[in-house]
């Protein structure tokens, strides 16, 4: 991205660059910063001489990078004791890994199920609570930890779990095209509810398209959601946010890119 662009990411899950050395090539030779995900499916990934060399070639660069942790199949909200505890040993072992790369944010999905009925709600609220904690914990003087909204129905947990926490460390990741599609934002024309919500806890924002009726994570201006509107209101927050986009094709990575810098960022900064 263009000079100036400090705070900004692209995604960029390990598994591409191990199976692709090309997509770190493709980054550093752009001056991209990388939102790294750590979401390996296996053990490919997990080599710290592997993990090194991505971080050294990334510094090397003058590339800063967030760290995305796990978030298949986890659920650290979960009922199940046994699937709670793989969640948040799995996120943990992720908080090692994040140390490595020495991450500007770090991203997480609390992965709340917002059908469930009062009172298993209550306590699949308190089992995430409880399990945030302990990952913070783990790393008290952590880089900021930004809890992303995904299937939410509305912001109210996740700014509940943040004002209980009450941590300087622990802020909001706020997906937009997550709030467009699970959360039924398009119907709802819900933005500035949601916005408003968050806004006093907003550390970071995932940029990314679609048409409402699943996350298709489409190029930047390829779906149907407001980016005059909503570039209006980010413009609000001081000091501004960190921001990734999370185009998932190599043909909205380049679209994504050239609308950010042009329709986007220039009335950002």
């Amino acid at each position: 991205m263009k000079a100036g662009f400090e705070n900004c990411y692209v995604n960029l899950p390990l598994r591409y660059i191990y199976n692709d050395p090309e997509y770190l090539d493709l980054f550093i030779d752009n001056s991209i910063q990388p939102e790294l995900g750590l979401d390996c499916l296996g053990n490919e990934c997990m080599s710290k001489d592997w993990l090194l060399y991505v971080r050294d070639r990334l510094v090397d660069a003058g590339l800063k990078c967030t760290v995305h942790l796990p978030f298949l199949d986890l659920k650290p909200a979960s009922l199940n004791p046994a699937i709670r505890e793989a969640s948040i040993d799995t996120l943990c072992g992720a908080f090692e890994l994040a140390k490595i790369f020495s991450p500007q944010r770090m991203v997480m999905h609390p992965s709340f199920t917002s059908w469930l009925e009062e009172p298993l709600f209550e306590r699949a609220y308190q089992n995430c609570l409880e399990g945030i904690a302990r990952l913070s914990d783990s790393w008290p003087d952590h880089p900021m930890l930004c809890l992303e909204n995904t299937y939410e129905y509305d912001p109210g947990p996740i700014v509940q779990i943040i004002d209980e926490l009450d941590r300087d460390n622990v802020g909001v990741c706020f997906d937009l095209g997550h709030w467009h599609s699970f959360s039924k934002g398009s119907e709802k024309g819900d933005f500035d509810f949601w916005f408003d919500s968050f806004a006093p806890y907003i550390k970071h924002i995932h940029l990314h398209d679609n048409n409402g009726s699943k996350d298709d994570h489409l190029a930047l201006g390829q779906g149907t959601m407001d980016w005059e509107h909503i570039t209006s209101r980010i413009k609000e927050l001081d000091p501004l946010p960190s921001i990734t986009l999370e185009p998932h094709t190599r043909d909205d990575f380049e679209v994504s890119i050239q609308y950010f810098e042009q329709k986007i960022a220039r009335s950002l900064f």
